[in-house]
């Protein structure tokens, strides 16, 4: 699996060699959102270009609006909503990286001597690429309410695609986890990177963040480590038979839900 987390100049005795794009072991909840409700993209080709109409600065002479995710939007007004089948998948950590690097080279050939000529858009010429191969692991937490399509028992994925822009796929293994009870807590560091555009949707407070990884789209909401105010911490039993204090940023009906639940 490789991503377009990172692209740097590749230079290689004082003379350009193209670009070396590395992928960076955090994985945006949007493409997992995507895999999990059986798309690998919008209905829409996907146009790189319409990615700078969401700066000002970059904006071009056009009509066109910026690259809207129409499926994604709709998965977490629902969420927040509480509405019965909704569901949000948090971004995904890396537990184990088999990583691997590879070279492209593109050209085209006359018949007499190899040209290269301009390619469409501006890919380069040769590209260095690092990427996850099979072996790697990740995780995340998936909060649903009430058997969401896809996501019911018995019909859940067992491998997702991770998005059109995207090479690779996920072998999906899930585990279910039940909140013993919650417990107020002033000031935490939540469990896992968030989505910081939605985090604020869901009306939770930030304190402190620290960036992991950002998209071309600033509407996409970067990945971060936040300290958010007020979280309820919702105890589940780990793999040691122990309790485990989760800190997520839920919407407050969602939280309050699975803690009146606990509590009955």
């Amino acid at each position: 699996m490789a991503f377009s987390s990172e692209i740097r100049p590749l230079i290689f005795a004082n003379n350009s060699m193209g670009s070396y794009i590395s992928t960076l072991p955090y994985i945006h909840n949007y493409p997992i959102m995507y895999g999990l409700l059986g798309k690998s993209s919008e209905a829409y080709a996907i146009i790189p270009s319409l990615h700078y109409n969401e700066y000002e600065s970059r904006k071009q002479k056009t009509d066109k609006k910026g690259l809207i995710y129409n499926s994604v939007k709709s998965v977490i007004e629902d969420f927040i909503k509480d509405k019965q089948g909704s569901f949000y998948v948090f971004p995904l950590m890396p537990e184990s990286l088999n990583i691997y690097s590879f070279l492209m080279s593109s050209e085209s050939w006359s018949y007499a001597l190899p040209v290269r000529n301009r390619l469409k858009n501006v890919f380069p010429r040769l590209t260095s690429y690092t990427a996850f191969m099979p072996g790697s692991k990740f995780w995340t937490y998936i909060i649903v309410n009430n058997n969401p399509p896809g996501l019911a028992k018995g019909s859940r994925a067992a491998w997702i695609r991770v998005g059109k822009k995207r090479w690779g796929i996920f072998k999906v293994k899930y585990e279910e986890l039940k909140a013993e009870k919650c417990i107020n807590q002033n000031e935490k560091m939540t469990s896992i990177p968030v989505n910081l555009a939605d985090t604020e949707k869901f009306g939770v407070e930030i304190v402190s963040s620290s960036t992991v990884l950002r998209t071309p789209n600033i509407s996409e909401g970067p990945i971060a480590w936040a300290s958010i105010k007020d979280c309820r911490l919702i105890k589940v039993p780990n793999k040691n038979k122990t309790f485990e204090d989760l800190c997520l940023p839920l919407p407050a009906e969602v939280i309050s839900k699975i803690c009146q639940n606990q509590a009955t």
